[in-house]
C-alpha cells in the first residue's frame, strides 16, 4: 500500500504538479505518484488547491455577514454574483436555519474605505437589512488528515484514534498573515497564472498559455519566478467530493465566536479530533474567530458531541450551510491594473446590482 501520508504531505510542500519530484521526496517510482495524483485520489474524492498568499498581492482577507431584505431572498444570489465578479468576493454561503450570508473578500486595502461606503449605500437603498465588514488578521487554512480515510473501501473511518507522538504529523495547516503593504510586486500574468492554478493546478503549461494568449517561456518564467517564490505558499489536500453537499454525503459548518485564550483553546482540542479540511481566522480588532469547515454526514453526530463536550461560550454562533446556496470565486484578476494596480468602480457595481434586481 502507498504511504499516503507522505505522498499527501509532499503534494502540500510542492504541489500536485512535480510528479518527479513528489517520487523523490516520497521514495516512489513515478509512474505511482502520477496515477494517485490524477487518477486515484480525485476518484476518491480529494481535491489540490493552491494556497493563495493574499498579503503578497496586497490584499487582506475579510469575513462578511450580509443579511438581505427578506422580500429581497430570491435576488440573493444574482447579487452576491455580481460582488464575486466586480468586487473582490470569493466564496459566499447560505447559512441554516437563518436565513443570512457569510462571504469571503479578498480586499485592497487602499480600497477599503470606498468598499464600505458600497455597503452603507446598499443599506440604505434597502437591499441589505444590515452588513459587517471583519479584516481577518490571520487565517489558517488545513488540509485533510488521510490518517483516517481508508483508502482500500474508499471510506472514513470512526474508530481511529491517532497516538499523542504521531499528531504533529497530522493535517497539514497553512498561516496567512494579514498584508501590510499598499503596493505589491507583482503583474497581471502573475494573476492570472494563479487564477488558472485556482481552476486546474494540473493542467499543462502549454494548455495554460493558449488559454492566457501568452508565450509559454514567459508563463514558465513568472511561475517559477514569481508565483513559486511567495504568492503561492503550499498546497491544501482537500477531501470535497463533488456534489456531495448537495446529495447530503457531506455538511458544511460554520462556527462564529468572541475569541479569547480558553475559547481558543477549547476550539483547538475540538479540531484536533476531527480530520476534516477547514478554514479558519480571527479578527483581532473585533476579537471575533471564525471557522468553516466541511464533513461527511456520518460524522455530524459525533462532531456535534465533541463541540457539546467542549463547553464553548453560549454566545458561540453555530449554523449549518446551504449547499444550494454556495460559490467560489478565482482571485480577482479582473480588478487589476498594471499601471495603476488594485481598482474599483463602485458606481459600476452598484449599477451592475441594480440590474440583476430588476431581472429577478
Amino acid at each position: 500500500m502507498v504511504d499516503m501520508v507522505r505522498l499527501v504531505r509532499a503534494i502540500e510542500e510542492v504541489g500536485p504538479r512535480n510528479a518527479a519530484l513528489i517520487a523523490r521526496i516520497t521514495g516512489l517510482p513515478e509512474r505511482t505518484v502520477r496515477y494517485w495524483i490524477k487518477v486515484k485520489l480525485p476518484g476518491l474524492g480529494f481535491v489540490f488547491r493552491p494556497v493563495v498568499d493574499e498579503s503578497r498581492l496586497g490584499l487582506v482577507k475579510h469575513l462578511m455577514r450580509i443579511r438581505f431584505r427578506d422580500d429581497l431572498g430570491h435576488a440573493a444570489l444574482s447579487v452576491l454574483d455580481v460582488l464575486g465578479k466586480g468586487a473582490y468576493l470569493t466564496y459566499y454561503a447560505g447559512l441554516m436555519p437563518h436565513d443570512e450570508f457569510i462571504a469571503l473578500v479578498d480586499l485592497p486595502v487602499s480600497v477599503e474605505d470606498e468598499y464600505k461606503s458600497l455597503f452603507h449605500e446598499l443599506v440604505n437603498a434597502g437591499v441589505l437589512d444590515s452588513y459587517e465588514l471583519y479584516p481577518l488578521d490571520e487565517v489558517w487554512k488545513t488540509s485533510t488528515d488521510v490518517r483516517y480515510f481508508d483508502f482500500n473501501r474508499g471510506t472514513w473511518a470512526l474508530d481511529i484514534v491517532v497516538p499523542d507522538e504521531e499528531v504533529e504529523v497530522g493535517a497539514r495547516t497553512t498561516v496567512i498573515r494579514r498584508a501590510d503593504c499598499e503596493e505589491p510586486s507583482l503583474d497581471k500574468i502573475d494573476l492570472l497564472i494563479v487564477k488558472e492554478l485556482q481552476k486546474d493546478p494540473l493542467q499543462p503549461f502549454t494548455q495554460m498559455a493558449e488559454t492566457l494568449g501568452v508565450d509559454e517561456a514567459t508563463l514558465r518564467y513568472h511561475y517559477r519566478e514569481h508565483v513559486l517564490k511567495g504568492i503561492i505558499s503550499g498546497y491544501v489536500v482537500k477531501w470535497h467530493p463533488m456534489g456531495s453537499l448537495l446529495r447530503g454525503d457531506s455538511v458544511g459548518l460554520v462556527l462564529l465566536s468572541e475569541v479569547d485564550e480558553d475559547m481558543f483553546a477549547r476550539i483547538s482540542n475540538i479540531l484536533a479530533k476531527i480530520p476534516f479540511n477547514r478554514f479558519e481566522g480571527i479578527s483581532i480588532e473585533h476579537a471575533l474567530y471564525v471557522l468553516i469547515m466541511e464533513i461527511p454526514t456520518s460524522w455530524l453526530v459525533g462532531t456535534l458531541r465533541l463541540i457539546r463536550d467542549a463547553r464553548l461560550p453560549l454566545g458561540v454562533e453555530f449554523t449549518f450551510i446551504d449547499g444550494l446556496r454556495i460559490r467560489r470565486f478565482t482571485i480577482p484578476y479582473e480588478l487589476y491594473d498594471d499601471k495603476i494596480g488594485w481598482t474599483f468602480d463602485k458606481r459600476s457595481v452598484y449599477d451592475g446590482i441594480d440590474r440583476a434586481l430588476s431581472l429577478a
